[in-house]
């Protein structure tokens, strides 16, 4: 046994860490589900129109067009086998999250880090609580994008002749999420300074290419513009990246919670640099291909006009685990004695552990996004479904509506439009209307249009919920 130890330490220990993140993940999980968001029933009510109806058409009815679709296409296997879609997306999750162990297991193998591989392991992992907060427990595309941009990673570092494959992966992670564009120019930087030829490069990104463009055409074809709200040519200037960077600075002086997740993705980004100028062989390739991408990443989502700082931890969130290894590796760099190194790992692990432990009883506790809502239900299920139930319907939660009754239903008036251009997006006719009384959205839309309209007809007013019909246009 002593033997075998010795021999299999390394994977031993790994597979101890892979059991203890899963039965962490597990515990988040298990009593109430994946987080929900608006757009988590955008992926879902795509793929179950996509089913039932063949095409991809979101909860209120428009088209799949703001994001991509390849999320949606793997729930489909939730129709096939007969299972629970919330249940499958979970499977989904929990597939994902230990692909993307098993790549970084082989990142490190391959970067040489023996004798404290397991302690980086454990540290890139349990230690990385911004990821678990942002993408492991929620029902959306970062999770598989993080598993195959890891993949990815792997082929293009120590693979680097695998370009089927490589070229593959790239052309998933365009149908994943369009944030893949944001790392293009770091990652042709990167093959410049390894004076790569252009033809190389083509090779790498034929594919990706290809896909995109058919995805754009489609949504071209269905609604007359290429990336629904992503209007690239008109969204990105030097002046809101200035503006942008003094808010982050401002958040992360003014020691702002909101601001903690970016300021650890830019301290590992300067460790990754750091790395990058001492490594040597594949180190220095792997850590100066990590520093571009970041870096490219965050140059891209900071000169953006539009940027919600609210949002920014999330856009970022994909690469958490990855800009990672530039603290532990420039750990590993540092001329001090193992038990020195092993001791600052812990003692990152115990803080970890214990963050991740008070936010595992709070998921628990809670839920995630839209959970609440859901569990309110109950109080309106037959005067929602019994009252009027041919008319269409419009909410403050649409997403809501439609997980619970399966019915399209579209959005009342956001925050700061109009009751004309609400009629104008919204047919002429009458609508059942279902507000939720949820503060969660309070900074989207208001229920002023249900106080001070004339043409709102109240039939139920309760702890959670007003429900009532709303004519829309003069003809009615």
């Amino acid at each position: 046994m002593k033997r075998f130890w010795q021999n299999n330490q390394v994977y031993v220990s790994c597979i101890l860490v892979v059991w203890l993140l899963n039965v962490i993940l597990f515990l988040a999980l298990s009593k109430n589900g994946l987080g929900l968001s608006i757009d988590s029933v955008n992926y879902f009510s795509a793929a179950y129109n996509l089913w039932f109806n063949k095409s991809l058409i979101l909860f209120d009815g428009l088209p799949l067009v703001n994001a991509v679709p390849l999320y949606s296409y793997m729930l489909l296997s939730a129709f096939f086998l007969g299972i629970d879609l919330e249940v499958y997306a979970l499977v989904l999750q929990l597939f994902f999250f230990n692909a993307q162990l098993f790549f970084l297991f082989l990142i490190l193998r391959n970067l040489g880090v023996n004798k404290n591989s397991i302690w980086i392991y454990l540290a890139l992992l349990l230690g990385n609580y911004f990821a678990f907060v942002q993408v492991y427990v929620w029902a959306l595309t970062e999770m598989g994008f993080m598993a195959l941009l890891s993949a990815w990673v792997y082929l293009l570092v120590f693979r680097p002749n695998q370009l089927i494959g490589s070229a593959i992966l790239f052309g998933l992670l365009c149908l994943q999420r369009y944030v893949i564009w944001f790392f293009l120019p770091g990652l042709v930087l990167y093959w410049m300074m390894q004076k790569k030829s252009v033809l190389y490069m083509l090779k790498q990104l034929w594919f990706g290419v290809l896909l995109s463009a058919i995805w754009l055409y489609r949504n071209y074809l269905v609604q007359g513009n290429f990336a629904g709200n992503h209007s690239f040519a008109q969204k990105f200037g030097a002046v809101s990246f200035v503006e942008n960077v003094q808010v982050v600075f401002s958040g992360i002086i003014g020691l702002n919670p909101l601001y903690a997740g970016i300021a650890y993705y830019l301290i590992a980004l300067v460790f990754l640099g750091l790395t990058w100028q001492k490594g040597e062989g594949k180190a220095k390739e792997f850590t100066g291909l990590l520093f571009l991408l970041g870096l490219s990443l965050l140059v891209g989502l900071l000169a953006q006009q539009n940027l919600q700082m609210s949002q920014l931890p999330r856009y970022i969130s994909v690469f958490y685990v990855l800009v990672g290894f530039g603290f532990w590796l420039f750990l590993e760099q540092m001329s001090v004695h193992i038990w020195l190194k092993r001791t600052v790992l812990m003692a990152i692990l115990g803080v970890s552990l214990f963050l991740l432990i008070n936010k595992v009883l709070y998921f628990r506790q809670v839920g995630l996004g839209i959970q609440a809502s859901l569990a309110y239900w109950v109080e309106i299920e037959n005067v929602a479904l019994n009252k009027y139930p041919d008319l269409p319907m419009l909410s403050n939660f649409p997403d809501v509506v439609w997980l619970k009754t399966g019915k399209t239903c579209g959005y009342l008036p956001f925050l700061n439009e109009d009751y004309n251009s609400f009629s104008k997006r919204t047919p002429a006719g009458f609508y059942k209307v279902i507000w939720f009384k949820d503060s969660s959205r309070e900074m989207l839309m208001n229920d002023a249009v249900l106080n001070e309209n004339a043409d709102f007809t109240p039939m139920y007013n309760g702890h959670w919920h007003k429900i009532g019909t709303l004519k829309i246009g003069s003809g009615y």
